[in-house]
């Protein structure tokens, strides 16, 4: 499960986007009556006008399981959920409301908390992304869950072995350099990112597929930017000569002429 957190101060705009999303369905709140996003926006800034002094007086954030994990869940499975996260961050005693999203099937939930508590104490948002990832990777244990760790390595599994698969492919085509290795990706629906020096060297590479990317060195150490140009050029050298060798061998030698005998 991943978990996203930052402070935000466009509440009104935030909960709206969360509240009229298509099939968006509300799954907690607490200490908030409010209907309507300015409403729920109105109420929390009761408290915030009591620390002036803070501007990014909301939270927003995100609990995303992985789609079978997910599918498993309820909505008052989800309710909990929130209500465990918010309780491990200290949080469960702040104004809260909560919803869920379906995006193709994948389930996740958006939390938007007042920073401020009842007596006017905003909540120290240092490294508040870093910690609701600490919180939610707990969560994910606790619960049985998939952690965004094993999200991430099963993702680059699945797009460096894609990678790898049409590396090879490419690489029979002989590219003699990266920018020919980098058109001959796109074929295969690879884009190929490269990270330029100021000398026009190429430092650092990225894969991209679909909305995807993994940085080369995900994917082996062989794909880091000086390797993998390395391998072009020894692979295109080594069929270049072999290529040279097969046409030598079909060459076809001239016979002597036959002398004639009476």
């Amino acid at each position: 499960m991943i978990g996203k957190a930052k402070s935000i101060s466009h509440t009104v705009k935030a909960v709206n986007y969360a509240m009229k999303k298509l099939g968006a369905k509300e799954i907690s709140r607490n200490k908030v009556a409010g209907e309507t996003p300015r409403e729920i926006a109105t109420e929390f800034r009761i408290f915030q006008n009591l620390n002036s002094k803070c501007e990014k007086n909301t939270f927003s954030m995100v609990l995303s399981p992985s789609i079978p994990d997910g599918d498993k869940l309820s909505n008052a499975d989800f309710a909990k959920l929130a209500e465990d996260f918010l309780k491990r961050m200290k949080l469960d005693d702040h104004q809260f409301i909560s919803f869920l999203h379906i995006d193709e099937k994948h389930k996740h939930l958006h939390i938007y908390v007042n920073r401020i508590d009842f007596d006017g104490k905003a909540y120290k948002d240092h490294f508040i992304s870093k910690k609701a990832q600490r919180i939610a990777e707990s969560v994910a244990k606790e619960w049985g869950f998939t952690t965004a760790k094993e999200i991430q390595q099963q993702k680059e599994q699945r797009l460096g072995n894609y990678v790898k698969e049409a590396h090879q492919r490419v690489l029979t085509v002989m590219p003699r350099d990266i920018n020919d290795y980098t058109q001959l990706m796109e074929q295969y629906g690879i884009q190929t990112h490269r990270r330029i020096a100021s000398d026009g060297k190429v430092v650092g590479l990225k894969f991209q597929i679909g909305e995807e990317t993994i940085k080369g060195s995900s994917v082996g150490r062989e794909f880091s930017a000086v390797n993998l140009q390395k391998q072009i050029l020894k692979n295109f050298e080594a069929m270049y000569y072999a290529e040279q060798e097969r046409h030598k061998r079909q060459r076809i030698i001239p016979t002597k002429k036959p002398r004639m005998r009476f």
